[in-house]
Protein backbone atom coordinates (compact mmCIF):
# COMPACT_ATOMS: atom_id res chain seq x y z
CA UNK A 1 0.00 0.00 0.00
CA UNK A 2 1.51 3.70 -1.06
CA UNK A 3 1.42 6.21 0.82
CA UNK A 4 -1.20 7.68 -1.40
CA UNK A 5 -3.65 5.21 -1.44
CA UNK A 6 -3.19 4.95 2.70
CA UNK A 7 -4.28 8.78 2.71
CA UNK A 8 -7.13 7.86 0.38
CA UNK A 9 -8.60 5.64 2.54
CA UNK A 10 -7.62 6.68 6.12
CA UNK A 11 -7.29 10.54 5.68
CA UNK A 12 -10.70 11.18 5.12
CA UNK A 13 -10.47 15.13 6.46
CA UNK A 14 -6.60 15.77 4.86
CA UNK A 15 -7.13 18.85 2.01
CA UNK A 16 -4.05 17.61 0.55
CA UNK A 17 -5.21 14.91 -1.01
CA UNK A 18 -8.21 12.98 -2.03
CA UNK A 19 -10.58 12.80 0.71
CA UNK A 20 -12.20 8.81 0.83
CA UNK A 21 -15.88 10.29 0.76
CA UNK A 22 -15.17 12.84 -1.71
CA UNK A 23 -17.79 13.36 -4.30
CA UNK A 24 -20.66 12.52 -2.61
CA UNK A 25 -22.89 15.71 -3.15
CA UNK A 26 -24.66 16.99 -0.34
CA UNK A 27 -28.11 17.40 -0.48
CA UNK A 28 -29.42 20.16 1.62
CA UNK A 29 -30.48 20.29 5.54
CA UNK A 30 -32.87 18.11 7.48
CA UNK A 31 -33.31 17.96 10.99
CA UNK A 32 -33.84 14.22 12.57
CA UNK A 33 -35.11 11.25 10.22
CA UNK A 34 -38.55 9.06 10.41
CA UNK A 35 -36.92 7.22 13.41
CA UNK A 36 -34.57 4.17 13.38
CA UNK A 37 -35.78 0.66 11.10
CA UNK A 38 -34.68 -2.40 12.76
CA UNK A 39 -34.33 -5.76 10.59
CA UNK A 40 -32.93 -8.96 11.19
CA UNK A 41 -29.75 -9.51 8.95
CA UNK A 42 -29.85 -13.49 10.31
CA UNK A 43 -26.69 -15.28 11.60
CA UNK A 44 -23.74 -13.28 12.25
CA UNK A 45 -21.05 -15.25 12.63
CA UNK A 46 -19.58 -18.67 13.87
CA UNK A 47 -20.43 -19.13 18.03
CA UNK A 48 -16.66 -18.40 18.65
CA UNK A 49 -17.25 -15.19 17.67
CA UNK A 50 -18.41 -12.06 20.54
CA UNK A 51 -22.14 -11.99 21.39
CA UNK A 52 -23.15 -8.92 22.75
CA UNK A 53 -22.54 -4.83 22.12
CA UNK A 54 -23.52 -2.67 19.78
CA UNK A 55 -21.86 -1.95 16.48
CA UNK A 56 -22.28 1.45 14.97
CA UNK A 57 -21.10 1.83 11.69
CA UNK A 58 -21.65 3.76 7.94
CA UNK A 59 -23.61 2.14 4.75
CA UNK A 60 -24.43 3.21 1.50
CA UNK A 61 -27.89 3.73 0.92
CA UNK A 62 -28.76 5.01 -2.84
CA UNK A 63 -25.46 6.39 -2.82
CA UNK A 64 -25.70 8.37 0.55
CA UNK A 65 -23.74 7.00 3.68
CA UNK A 66 -26.13 6.21 6.67
CA UNK A 67 -25.85 5.48 10.05
CA UNK A 68 -26.66 2.14 11.27
CA UNK A 69 -26.37 -0.34 14.41
CA UNK A 70 -26.01 -4.12 14.37
CA UNK A 71 -27.01 -5.62 17.57
CA UNK A 72 -24.08 -8.71 18.77
CA UNK A 73 -26.65 -10.74 20.12
CA UNK A 74 -29.92 -10.25 18.02
CA UNK A 75 -28.45 -9.45 14.82
CA UNK A 76 -30.60 -6.71 14.54
CA UNK A 77 -29.47 -4.36 11.51
CA UNK A 78 -31.27 -1.04 12.18
CA UNK A 79 -30.85 2.12 10.26
CA UNK A 80 -30.53 5.23 12.35
CA UNK A 81 -30.53 8.31 10.30
CA UNK A 82 -32.44 8.62 7.38
CA UNK A 83 -31.36 12.16 6.10
CA UNK A 84 -31.02 13.38 2.22
CA UNK A 85 -27.34 13.67 2.74
CA UNK A 86 -24.01 11.88 3.81
CA UNK A 87 -24.13 10.91 7.86
CA UNK A 88 -20.75 9.21 8.52
CA UNK A 89 -18.27 8.32 11.03
CA UNK A 90 -20.25 7.50 14.00
CA UNK A 91 -18.74 6.77 17.41
CA UNK A 92 -20.60 6.34 20.58
CA UNK A 93 -20.19 8.13 23.97
CA UNK A 94 -18.44 5.54 27.05
CA UNK A 95 -22.12 5.07 28.24
CA UNK A 96 -23.54 4.37 24.92
CA UNK A 97 -25.88 7.17 25.08
CA UNK A 98 -24.25 9.24 22.69
CA UNK A 99 -23.71 9.31 19.37
CA UNK A 100 -21.43 11.55 17.67
CA UNK A 101 -20.98 11.62 13.82
CA UNK A 102 -19.93 13.80 10.54
CA UNK A 103 -22.89 15.01 8.27
CA UNK A 104 -23.27 17.45 5.26
CA UNK A 105 -26.63 18.33 6.10
CA UNK A 106 -25.71 21.54 6.20
CA UNK A 107 -24.21 22.03 3.15
CA UNK A 108 -20.72 21.26 3.80
CA UNK A 109 -18.74 18.48 6.50
CA UNK A 110 -20.23 19.19 10.13
CA UNK A 111 -19.86 17.44 13.23
CA UNK A 112 -23.09 16.54 14.53
CA UNK A 113 -24.64 14.36 17.61
CA UNK A 114 -27.21 12.32 17.82
CA UNK A 115 -29.28 9.29 20.83
CA UNK A 116 -28.13 6.29 20.76
CA UNK A 117 -31.55 5.06 19.27
CA UNK A 118 -31.32 7.85 16.15
CA UNK A 119 -33.45 10.64 18.01
CA UNK A 120 -32.12 14.22 19.02
CA UNK A 121 -30.45 14.87 16.34
CA UNK A 122 -28.33 18.14 17.02
CA UNK A 123 -25.85 20.43 15.02
CA UNK A 124 -22.44 20.89 17.12
CA UNK A 125 -20.06 22.81 14.82
CA UNK A 126 -21.37 25.74 11.75
CA UNK A 127 -19.73 27.85 9.90
CA UNK A 128 -18.98 25.05 6.80
CA UNK A 129 -15.36 24.91 8.65
CA UNK A 130 -15.75 21.23 7.27
CA UNK A 131 -15.06 19.30 10.55
CA UNK A 132 -14.58 15.53 10.29
CA UNK A 133 -14.34 12.38 11.85
CA UNK A 134 -15.76 13.22 15.21
CA UNK A 135 -15.02 11.10 18.67
CA UNK A 136 -15.45 11.41 21.89
CA UNK A 137 -13.35 12.21 25.05
CA UNK A 138 -12.77 10.00 27.75
CA UNK A 139 -15.62 11.89 29.93
CA UNK A 140 -17.87 12.91 27.95
CA UNK A 141 -17.53 16.69 27.84
CA UNK A 142 -15.80 17.66 24.84
CA UNK A 143 -16.10 16.35 21.13
CA UNK A 144 -12.65 16.39 18.88
CA UNK A 145 -12.12 16.22 15.31
CA UNK A 146 -9.73 17.25 12.65
CA UNK A 147 -10.48 20.62 10.43
CA UNK A 148 -8.59 22.41 8.05
CA UNK A 149 -9.98 26.06 9.25
CA UNK A 150 -5.51 27.10 9.02
CA UNK A 151 -5.38 25.71 5.17
CA UNK A 152 -4.02 22.03 6.39
CA UNK A 153 -5.82 19.66 8.72
CA UNK A 154 -5.20 19.75 12.80
CA UNK A 155 -7.01 18.69 15.67
CA UNK A 156 -9.56 20.74 17.78
CA UNK A 157 -11.86 19.64 21.03
CA UNK A 158 -15.59 21.51 21.40
CA UNK A 159 -16.74 22.17 24.46
CA UNK A 160 -20.09 21.01 24.51
CA UNK A 161 -21.33 23.26 27.73
CA UNK A 162 -19.98 25.90 26.18
CA UNK A 163 -19.62 25.55 22.65
CA UNK A 164 -15.71 26.98 23.23
CA UNK A 165 -13.25 25.33 20.40
CA UNK A 166 -9.83 24.77 21.29
CA UNK A 167 -7.19 23.84 18.90
CA UNK A 168 -5.11 21.38 20.06
CA UNK A 169 -2.36 20.60 16.77
CA UNK A 170 -0.44 23.89 15.59
CA UNK A 171 1.72 21.86 12.88
CA UNK A 172 2.55 22.07 9.36
CA UNK A 173 2.26 18.55 8.89
CA UNK A 174 -1.62 17.74 8.38
CA UNK A 175 -2.63 15.82 11.37
CA UNK A 176 -6.29 14.06 11.75
CA UNK A 177 -8.57 10.84 13.31
CA UNK A 178 -7.68 11.71 17.21
CA UNK A 179 -8.36 9.25 19.63
CA UNK A 180 -8.66 9.36 23.87
CA UNK A 181 -7.38 7.82 25.82
CA UNK A 182 -10.02 5.93 28.32
CA UNK A 183 -8.50 7.77 31.46
CA UNK A 184 -8.25 10.73 29.77
CA UNK A 185 -4.57 10.95 29.99
CA UNK A 186 -3.12 11.34 26.16
CA UNK A 187 -4.90 11.65 22.43
CA UNK A 188 -3.30 9.19 19.33
CA UNK A 189 -4.10 10.87 16.15
CA UNK A 190 -2.24 10.36 12.75
CA UNK A 191 0.21 13.27 11.34
CA UNK A 192 1.19 13.08 7.56
CA UNK A 193 5.31 13.93 7.06
CA UNK A 194 6.65 11.72 4.30
CA UNK A 195 4.10 9.29 5.22
CA UNK A 196 1.88 9.03 7.81
CA UNK A 197 2.34 7.63 11.28
CA UNK A 198 0.96 7.49 14.38
CA UNK A 199 1.69 9.93 17.03
CA UNK A 200 0.90 11.07 20.31
CA UNK A 201 -0.10 14.05 22.68
CA UNK A 202 -1.36 15.13 26.32
CA UNK A 203 -4.74 16.01 26.07
CA UNK A 204 -4.06 20.16 25.70
CA UNK A 205 -1.75 19.21 22.38
CA UNK A 206 1.76 19.28 24.00
CA UNK A 207 4.16 16.64 24.49
CA UNK A 208 3.99 15.42 20.51
CA UNK A 209 5.93 12.16 19.50
CA UNK A 210 6.01 9.47 17.22
CA UNK A 211 4.91 6.19 18.11
CA UNK A 212 5.61 4.89 14.27
CA UNK A 213 8.76 6.39 12.75
CA UNK A 214 8.47 4.67 9.11
CA UNK A 215 5.12 5.98 6.91
CA UNK A 216 2.56 3.43 6.32
CA UNK A 217 0.77 3.98 9.60
CA UNK A 218 -2.39 5.45 10.61
CA UNK A 219 -5.96 4.59 12.32
CA UNK A 220 -5.03 4.44 15.32
CA UNK A 221 -7.59 3.14 18.86
CA UNK A 222 -7.04 2.58 22.28
CA UNK A 223 -8.19 -0.65 23.82
CA UNK A 224 -10.36 0.22 26.77
CA UNK A 225 -7.79 -0.50 29.68
CA UNK A 226 -5.16 2.30 28.00
CA UNK A 227 -2.14 -0.25 27.58
CA UNK A 228 -2.46 -1.34 24.07
CA UNK A 229 -3.47 0.33 20.62
CA UNK A 230 -4.71 -0.64 17.23
CA UNK A 231 -4.11 0.67 14.41
CA UNK A 232 -4.18 0.70 10.37
CA UNK A 233 -0.18 -0.69 8.67
CA UNK A 234 0.97 -1.78 5.00
CA UNK A 235 4.64 -3.03 7.05
CA UNK A 236 3.80 -6.33 6.62
CA UNK A 237 3.18 -7.04 2.69
CA UNK A 238 2.53 -3.04 1.43
CA UNK A 239 -1.08 -3.29 2.05
CA UNK A 240 -3.30 -1.81 5.07
CA UNK A 241 -3.43 -4.56 7.84
CA UNK A 242 -4.22 -4.21 11.48
CA UNK A 243 -1.67 -4.10 14.17
CA UNK A 244 -1.39 -3.48 17.71
CA UNK A 245 1.28 -1.72 19.89
CA UNK A 246 1.83 -0.59 23.29
CA UNK A 247 0.87 2.93 24.18
CA UNK A 248 4.62 3.77 24.10
CA UNK A 249 4.74 2.14 20.67
CA UNK A 250 7.10 -0.49 21.37
CA UNK A 251 5.88 -4.51 21.02
CA UNK A 252 3.85 -4.06 17.90
CA UNK A 253 2.44 -7.30 16.86
CA UNK A 254 0.21 -7.85 13.29
CA UNK A 255 -3.23 -8.68 13.75
CA UNK A 256 -4.51 -9.65 10.41
CA UNK A 257 -2.53 -11.64 8.16
CA UNK A 258 -4.73 -12.01 4.82
CA UNK A 259 -2.37 -11.04 1.97
CA UNK A 260 -6.15 -10.95 -0.37
CA UNK A 261 -7.63 -7.93 1.04
CA UNK A 262 -7.69 -4.61 2.97
CA UNK A 263 -8.07 -4.16 6.38
CA UNK A 264 -8.46 -0.90 7.85
CA UNK A 265 -10.11 1.09 10.76
CA UNK A 266 -9.71 -1.08 13.81
CA UNK A 267 -12.25 -0.81 17.25
CA UNK A 268 -11.47 -2.59 20.24
CA UNK A 269 -14.68 -4.00 21.98
CA UNK A 270 -15.63 -2.60 25.67
CA UNK A 271 -13.84 -5.67 26.91
CA UNK A 272 -10.46 -5.58 25.02
CA UNK A 273 -10.97 -9.24 23.64
CA UNK A 274 -11.83 -8.16 20.16
CA UNK A 275 -11.44 -5.69 17.75
CA UNK A 276 -13.56 -5.02 14.68
CA UNK A 277 -12.56 -3.73 11.37
CA UNK A 278 -13.38 -3.03 7.68
CA UNK A 279 -12.32 -5.56 5.00
CA UNK A 280 -12.65 -6.13 1.59
CA UNK A 281 -12.38 -9.72 2.13
CA UNK A 282 -12.29 -11.87 -0.77
CA UNK A 283 -10.09 -9.48 -2.86
CA UNK A 284 -8.63 -6.31 -2.48
CA UNK A 285 -11.49 -4.93 -4.91
CA UNK A 286 -14.01 -5.62 -3.02
CA UNK A 287 -16.24 -3.32 -1.42
CA UNK A 288 -16.01 -2.77 2.10
CA UNK A 289 -17.81 -4.94 4.90
CA UNK A 290 -17.35 -5.34 8.48
CA UNK A 291 -14.93 -8.45 10.04
CA UNK A 292 -13.74 -9.21 14.07
CA UNK A 293 -10.85 -10.68 14.97
CA UNK A 294 -9.61 -11.96 18.65
CA UNK A 295 -7.23 -8.85 19.94
CA UNK A 296 -4.32 -10.90 20.17
CA UNK A 297 -4.88 -12.70 16.58
CA UNK A 298 -6.75 -15.75 15.41
CA UNK A 299 -9.16 -16.62 12.95
CA UNK A 300 -11.23 -13.19 11.30
CA UNK A 301 -14.98 -13.73 11.04
CA UNK A 302 -17.17 -11.60 9.01
CA UNK A 303 -20.06 -9.83 10.75
CA UNK A 304 -21.39 -8.36 7.38
CA UNK A 305 -22.31 -9.99 4.32
CA UNK A 306 -19.26 -9.44 1.91
CA UNK A 307 -19.29 -6.21 -0.13
CA UNK A 308 -21.67 -5.20 2.28
CA UNK A 309 -20.49 -1.68 1.56
CA UNK A 310 -20.08 -1.44 5.36
CA UNK A 311 -17.07 1.06 6.50
CA UNK A 312 -15.77 2.54 9.65
CA UNK A 313 -17.33 1.04 12.78
CA UNK A 314 -17.47 1.87 16.73
CA UNK A 315 -17.71 -0.45 19.35
CA UNK A 316 -20.35 0.87 21.52
CA UNK A 317 -21.22 -1.10 24.98
CA UNK A 318 -24.25 -2.92 24.87
CA UNK A 319 -27.38 -2.91 28.00
CA UNK A 320 -24.88 -4.64 30.10
CA UNK A 321 -21.92 -2.29 29.78
CA UNK A 322 -20.18 -4.32 27.47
Amino acid sequence: MTNKNLWKTVAAGAALAVIVLGGLAAAGWMHGGAGPTPAKQGPLAPAATPGRGILLFQSRVDELWQIFSLDLFSGARTRLTRSTADDSYPSASADGVWIVFESTRSGSPEVWRMRADGTGVEQLTFGGRVCRAPCWDSGGSSVLYNSPQSGREQIFALELSTRQERRLTNSFWPSILPAVAPDGSAIVFSRSKLGWDVYRMNPDGSGVKSLTSVGGNCRPDWSPDGKRIAFVSDAADGKGDVWTMDADGKNKVRVTVGDDSYDYNPAWSPDGRWIVYETTKGSKSNPWSLAVIPAGGGTPALLTPPGADDRYPDWAPGKDGR
